[in-house]
């Protein structure tokens, strides 16, 4: 290992305790706990006491939220885990994420979808819910960082 990836190395680790020491993430699923995070910011979501919660990952108001994040530049699929246990979905593709409309920038795009929406636009034969078809014409909103 070169000193220059010993130090990128260093820099990442030190970042990722300084997000956990600031409670912006609560594991190791550290992009996941950043975009519950900018839900709990943004929309007031209520986590769930466990990071593990099945179903839904907390509340706003008396709905049952789910999040999934998106960050990669190579993959497009996006499991949106199952409609019947949530009653909303929050979608949000990162600076690097491949499902991005247009060019790459230091934001989050966040799309809604209820989970009614979810059923009858992103069910694949697979028996999955899948997001990344329906995402390119849907409007979202952007949070930069």
């Amino acid at each position: 290992m070169t000193d220059s990836e010993k130090t990128l190395m260093r820099a990442f680790f030190h970042s990722a305790e300084k997000l956990y020491e600031a409670n912006i993430v609560r594991s190791d699923k550290l992009l996941g706990d950043i975009g519950e995070w900018l839900c709990v910011k943004r929309y007031g979501l209520v986590l769930e006491q466990s990071g593990r919660h099945p179903g839904y990952d907390g509340l706003i108001g008396n709905r049952r939220v789910q999040v999934k994040v998106h960050n990669s530049p190579e993959g497009t699929n996006l499991n949106v885990g199952d409609p019947e246990k949530y009653d909303e979905l929050i979608v949000i593709l990162g600076p690097r994420s491949r499902l991005r409309p247009g060019s790459r920038s230091f934001t989050f795009h966040f799309y809604r979808f209820t989970a009614a929406e979810v059923e009858a636009d992103m069910k694949r034969s697979s028996g999955y819910y899948c997001a990344k078809t329906v995402l390119a014409g849907k409007e979202y909103e952007h949070v930069d960082i």
